[in-house]
């Protein structure tokens, strides 16, 4: 019990440097996949309603210096989008399929988020606040779920999901 309440103060603290630390970016907090994908479509204004029948859909915002971002997708009606906010983040997001959703939202310094999805519906995010954080997702097949969350500096995460 005491070691959850020492993670949850830690969390807390953590949060509050960050969000004090970057207070012109949006508002800082872990995300859920469903979060995350409200937060990218609400700021990027893409209802899905108005995108053409099977169209693949990318964006990229990126403010700072040194950050660089590729998107590649091929198949029909994938999703990608890219928030980085900082000095020297790289977001790197391949796609082959129909019907993927890949976002990464970075802020902070030399982050760097890598997805990878081929299949059909699979769903991957990353949410790294902080500085040095690595996350790679790796999907194969199809209707996967995958989210990784990082607040704070160095960490590191990989999550490999397939099918036979």
């Amino acid at each position: 019990m005491r070691q959850k309440m020492a993670l949850f103060v830690l969390v807390l603290l953590v949060a509050g440097l960050l969000g004090s630390a970057q207070a012109q970016a949006q508002e800082l907090q872990p995300m859920t996949p469903m979060d995350l994908e409200t937060w990218f479509t609400t700021f990027f204004q893409v209802p899905e309603d108005e995108i053409e029948p099977f169209a693949n859909l990318a964006f990229v915002y990126q403010e700072g210096n040194d950050n660089s971002s590729e998107q590649i997708q091929q198949g029909e009606n994938n999703r990608a989008y890219v928030y980085q906010y900082g000095e020297g983040n790289y977001v790197q997001q391949w796609q082959n399929g129909w019907g993927n959703w890949a976002g990464a939202y970075q802020v902070g310094n030399r982050n760097n988020a890598v997805i990878h999805q081929v299949g059909t519906s699979n769903w991957a995010g990353t949410c790294q606040l902080g500085d040095a954080n690595t996350a790679r997702i790796e999907q194969s097949g199809s209707s996967f779920t995958a989210l990784v969350t990082q607040i704070g500096h160095g960490n590191s995460a990989v999550i490999i999901q397939g099918s036979k």
